[in-house]
C-alpha cells in the first residue's frame, strides 16, 4: 500500500509544555474523582482501594525514577490507563465481595471468596494488556515505547496493589469489631 503524506505539523516547546501541564492537571483531577467515587460507592472497601492506589502511584513514581524515565504525554497516558486498570481490578473484587456477603457468608469468608473469584478475571485482563504493551514496545519507537513501558510498569504495580495489598488490608480491617458491619462493605 502506498502512503501519501497529507499534512505535517510540528509543535513548539511552549505548546508542548502547556499540553504536558494540562495532562498532569487532568490526571490529578481524574485520580481525585476516582478516589471520591470509590469511597462513595464502595464505602470502606473503597477507602482501602484508595490507600492501595496511593501505594500504586508511589510504586509507579519510584519505578520511573529508577529507570530515569522522562515523562512524556504518551507516558502519562500509560500511567492514567494503568490507574484505570488498578481501579477496575478493585471494582471486580468488591462486586464479588458484595455478592458473597449477600448470600450470607461471614465477612472474612466473603473476602476470601471474593478475591478468589476475581483473581482469574484480573489476571486475564492484565496479561492480555501486558501482551499488547510488549508488542507496542517491540514494534514501536520513541513515544510509543514510552507508553508501553509506563503501561507495563503500571499493570504490574496495579496487580500487586489490587491482589496483594488490598487483600491484606481488607483482612486486617475485617478483624476489627467496629468495622465488621456488612453495610460498611456495600451489602
Amino acid at each position: 500500500v502506498e502512503l501519501n503524506t497529507l499534512q505535517v505539523t510540528s509543535v513548539g516547546p511552549e505548546l508542548g509544555a502547556n499540553s504536558f501541564e494540562q495532562s498532569l492537571s487532568a490526571g490529578k483531577i481524574g485520580i481525585l474523582l476516582v478516589f471520591l467515587f470509590m469511597i462513595l460507592y464502595y464505602r470502606l472497601p473503597g477507602l482501602i482501594a484508595d490507600i492501595a492506589l496511593v501505594l500504586y502511584i508511589c510504586i509507579m513514581m519510584f519505578a520511573l525514577a529508577a529507570l530515569k524515565a522522562t515523562l512524556t504525554l504518551p507516558g502519562i497516558a500509560g500511567i492514567i490507563l494503568s490507574v484505570g486498570m488498578a481501579v477496575d481490578a478493585n471494582v471486580i473484587i468488591f462486586e464479588r465481595l458484595k455478592e458473597e456477603l449477600m448470600i450470607g457468608k461471614s465477612l472474612r469468608a466473603a473476602i476470601d471468596s471474593g478475591f478468589r473469584r476475581a483473581f482469574l478475571t484480573i489476571i486475564d485482563s492484565n496479561i492480555t494488556t501486558l501482551i499488547a504493551a510488549v508488542v507496542l514496545f517491540y514494534f514501536g519507537s520513541g513515544p510509543i515505547k514510552g507508553f508501553a513501558v509506563t503501561l507495563s510498569i503500571g499493570i504490574l504495580a496495579s496487580m500487586f496493589t489490587a491482589i496483594i495489598v488490598t487483600k491484606q488490608l481488607m483482612k486486617c480491617i475485617s478483624g476489627i469489631k467496629a468495622l465488621s458491619n456488612k453495610k460498611l462493605y456495600g451489602a
